[in-house]
């Protein structure tokens, strides 16, 4: 997964960044400003350590988030990520609301205009022969202009899987999910400011969330003892990265399940609503297209159980077809013939 953090000149996209990140001040300075700065952070699941304890593996793999920091507000860089984190500069003294809009403003002109783009020459095709495929594609296209015309971004429209299908490699800004972070000071969580932003956000169902980053970034500084007593004492119960992460989640619609082969148990992230089949492909196509059937049980019902021979007693370890839909904490070992 990976997620661009984009805003405005002065939103503290770069603080943010290394907040979430770790990244320390020296790393910080030491990036080319002009290009995009990526880092991988590992998602923190306390599960991973539980399935430890049954598996014995020599290997604990933790699902990553990819973040990448991008130089202004450069719409070509956005195309080539899944999702987009809007940093807004509250501290600042800007309109938060207006720098939204601004934002989504800039997403769906950059459709319309590959829109744009595309439709004469399609119609161009079109007329020197008739093609389901490229009939279907013209119909859509239009849809979706009509749409973005209207003001509204291409993640609010209803299409069919065929119609989705023939959107896919455009790349749409305006489809892509996205979720708010206001940057404020120290001063400002719970403002009016804040709760008008909150207002905006879920009326236009977009997850957001309050982040002092120039704080965040000090206490990222901090380790071990250090860090774990300032955050006690500023009343902070987790991290940036991990509050950041977990949010994320949620808004953008992940949930996790598990593999344990061999040596090792690894974490995955995939969007929920996933079936069996796709889940497979994300470890790997060979076992997506040799999928004979996912054997499965959820973290909770082994963790009841105390053990894996128990949990086969009560019948809670079952075969599962290529039509199954994940589960959050689901362990699976995927059958496959190749």
């Amino acid at each position: 997964m990976k997620i661009a953090i984009v805003g405005f000149s002065g939103c503290g996209k770069s603080t943010c960044f290394k907040a979430i990140t770790g990244k320390t001040k020296d790393e910080i300075e030491s990036l080319d400003p002009t290009k995009p700065h990526l880092a991988a952070v590992k998602i923190p699941d306390r599960r991973l350590e539980k399935l430890k304890t049954f598996f014995n593996p020599k290997k604990l793999t933790y699902a990553e988030i990819i973040f990448e920091d991008l130089p202004g507000f450069h719409i070509p860089h956005i195309k080539e990520i899944e999702a987009i984190m809007e940093v807004l500069g509250i501290f600042s003294g800007s309109d938060p609301v207006k720098d939204i809009e601004r934002m989504d403003t800039e997403f769906l002109l950059a459709d319309l205009e590959i829109i744009n783009h595309r439709l004469p020459g399609l119609l161009k095709e079109m007329k020197q022969g008739k093609s389901r495929e490229k009939d279907l594609e013209c119909k859509v296209l239009l849809k979706c202009k009509e749409f973005l015309e209207g003001s509204k971004p291409l993640r609010n429209l209803e299409l069919t899987p065929d119609e989705e299908k023939q959107v896919r490699g455009f790349q749409f800004l305006s489809k892509k999910p996205i979720f708010i972070l206001g940057n404020i000071n120290e001063t400002q969580k719970s403002s009016e400011v804040v709760k008008k932003i909150d207002d905006f956000c879920n009326g236009k169902k977009v997850g957001c969330m309050e982040f002092c980053a120039k704080l965040e970034a000090e206490i990222a500084d901090l380790k071990g003892p250090d860090g774990e007593a300032f955050l006690k004492e500023m009343g902070i119960e987790k991290p940036a990265r991990d509050r950041v992460i977990d949010f994320a989640y949620n808004a953008l619609g992940y949930i996790t399940f598990f593999t344990t082969k061999g040596n090792e148990t690894k974490a995955w992230p995939v969007k929920r609503g996933r079936t069996a089949i796709e889940a497979a492909g994300k470890i790997h196509s060979d076992i997506q297209q040799g999928f004979i059937k996912a054997e499965v049980i959820n973290f909770d019902d082994l963790t009841a159980c105390g053990s894996l021979k128990e949990a086969k007693k009560k019948a809670l370890l079952r075969l599962e077809k290529k039509e199954y839909e994940i589960k959050d904490g689901d362990i699976i070992d995927f059958k496959f013939n190749i």
